[in-house]
C-alpha cells in the first residue's frame, strides 16, 4: 500500500511540475492549458485534489477502525482515535471544498491584515495545531516507539507543507503574483509535502492495525443480478505477527 501511494504521489507531483513547465518553455499545443490545469497540484477540483481527498478520507476510515476496535476492547484513548477520525474527515472535505478559504476574510478583518498576509487562515490553523499538540501529547507518548516516530514525521511533513510553505507562497503571490516559476516551485513543494505526510500517516495506521490490533477483516456481500446465490468475499489486513499483548 505504501509503495503504491508513494508512486502515485511521485507521478502526480512530477506530471504537475512538468505540465506547468510547458506553459513557460514550450509553444502552445492542443489541450496544453487543459492538461496543465487537470494535473496542477495547486489547483482545486482536478486529479490531484481527488487523490488528496481520497487519501485523507482513507485515513479517517482507518482511524475509525482503530477507534472501534479500542471501544470493543475498552482500550485507552479510544476517544482520541475517534476525534482524529473526525478531524481527517473534515480535512478530506476541506480538500474537496476548500473550506479553510472561508476563514481568510473574517480573520483578515479581525487582524486588520494587509499585503501577503491575506493568507490569514494560517493564524487560526496555527493556533489549532498548537492546541492539538498539547491535547495529544500524552496520547502520542503512549504509542509504540516505531508508530510514534511515523506520526511525528507525518505531522512534520503535512504541517510543514500546509502551513510552513504557505508563508513564502503568500509572499510570492503578493510581490510577484502566481504566474511565475518561483511560485510554481514553492506551490509544488507545499503540495508534495502534504501528500507525502499523508502517505507516512497511512503507513503508520496500517502498521498499527497489523501489529498491535492483530489485523482487521470485513466481509463484502455480493449478489448476482439473476441468481439467488450469494457470494461472500473476505478482504482482510493480515497481521505481520501475533498481536502484541500490551494494550496500546
Amino acid at each position: 500500500m505504501t509503495q503504491f501511494l508513494l508512486r502515485v504521489v511521485i507521478c502526480l507531483v512530477v506530471i504537475s511540475f512538468l505540465s506547468q513547465m510547458t506553459l513557460y518553455f514550450l509553444p502552445d499545443y492542443p489541450l496544453r492549458n487543459y492538461f496543465a490545469k487537470a494535473f496542477n497540484v495547486d489547483h482545486e477540483r482536478n486529479i490531484p485534489t481527488l487523490y488528496s481527498f481520497l487519501a485523507l478520507l482513507f485515513s479517517s476510515v482507518l482511524l475509525g477502525v482503530i477507534a472501534h476496535a479500542k471501544k470493543l476492547d475498552s482500550g485507552r484513548y479510544q476517544h482520541h482515535w475517534k476525534i482524529l477520525s473526525f478531524i481527517f474527515l473534515y480535512l478530506s472535505l476541506d480538500e474537496i471544498g476548500q473550506l479553510h478559504e472561508k476563514l481568510i476574510e473574517p480573520t483578515r478583518s479581525l487582524l486588520n491584515a494587509t499585503g501577503f498576509l491575506y493568507l490569514t487562515w494560517i493564524v487560526p490553523m496555527g493556533i489549532l495545531v498548537v492546541i492539538f499538540i498539547f491535547s495529544y501529547s500524552k496520547f502520542l507518548l503512549h504509542l509504540p516507539a516505531s508508530i510514534k516516530k511515523l506520526f511525528v514525521v507525518a505531522c512534520a511533513l503535512y504541517v510543514g507543507g500546509a502551513i510552513g510553505m504557505e508563508i513564502p507562497g503568500g509572499y510570492l503571490i503578493y510581490t510577484t503574483g502566481m504566474e511565475n516559476l518561483s511560485y510554481v516551485i514553492v506551490a509544488t513543494i507545499e503540495e508534495a509535502l502534504e501528500m507525502l505526510g499523508i502517505v507516512v500517516f497511512i503507513h503508520a495506521l496500517i502498521s498499527y492495525i497489523k501489529v498491535y490490533l492483530g489485523g482487521v477483516s470485513w466481509n463484502i456481500y455480493i449478489q448476482g443480478k439473476h441468481t439467488p446465490v450469494t457470494e461472500h468475499q473476505n478482504i482482510g489486513i493480515a497481521a505481520l505477527a501475533n498481536p502484541q499483548t500490551e494494550s496500546y
